[in-house]
């Protein structure tokens, strides 16, 4: 553990991050017109277990981890078992999220719209924050990296794999166990492109900033 990773700025930076990533999932979540894919499964399984969308979100959390484990073997960095308690904190943030937001349940479709927009800016923004900071990898994108290495393929073409296939499981097994879609639907398109834009805007606009706030 070293201070250029583990830095008391450097960390806040990273668990506001992660909060505020937790916050923009729970705040799309509860538009019912679907979030980010990666969360599309856990979202599921909420429904169809007795555990709450933060422990099914761990229980993933877990299986990345276990995967980049058993494909780094003895070169899985050390600081990288910091994910697990990255996982517990996202996990309980995401909770603590669905909580803050209850009150939140628009009928009106543009409400719905205009809310999920409020969840992708503050989802960005969330992304912006925990990528600078650096502190460790987040877990599913640590799964990625580590099947890409493994691979020798393109990250980006196994991270849309990925997602692919988490999204393909969350569509089963919501048609199956509940006989509708639950996580996935149109926002979760309009979700990737809007978030993906708005992250690439903060970074730009916002990242030099962080970086020097971190490093003072």
């Amino acid at each position: 553990m070293t201070e250029n990773y583990f830095g008391k700025k450097r960390v806040f930076v990273y668990a506001l991050g992660l909060f505020l990533y937790a916050l923009g999932i729970a705040i799309a979540a509860k538009t019912e017109l679907g979030i980010a894919p990666v969360s599309t499964f856990p979202y599921a399984l909420s429904f169809i277990t007795p555990f709450s969308f933060g422990v099914t979100t761990f229980f993933l959390t877990v299986t990345y981890i276990v995967i980049q484990m058993v494909l780094y073997g003895k070169d899985f960095e050390k600081r990288q078992y910091f994910q697990i308690i990255v996982g517990l904190m996202f996990s309980t943030f995401i909770d603590l999220s669905m909580y803050l937001v209850r009150g939140i349940n628009p009928e009106v479709y543009l409400n719905r719209l205009i809310i999920l927009a409020v969840a992708c800016v503050v989802l960005a923004a969330g992304i912006t924050l925990s990528v600078i900071s650096n502190v460790v990898i987040p877990p599913a994108e640590g799964a990625i990296k580590a099947i890409a290495d493994k691979t020798k393929q393109d990250f980006g073409n196994i991270k849309i794999a990925f997602d692919s296939t988490i999204v393909i499981l969350a569509i089963t097994v919501s048609l199956v166990f509940l006989g509708e879609l639950v996580g996935f639907k149109e926002g979760t398109i309009i979700s990737v492109f809007l978030t993906g834009f708005l992250t690439k805007f903060f970074m730009k606009s916002f990242g030099e900033k962080i970086e020097i706030f971190i490093k003072e």
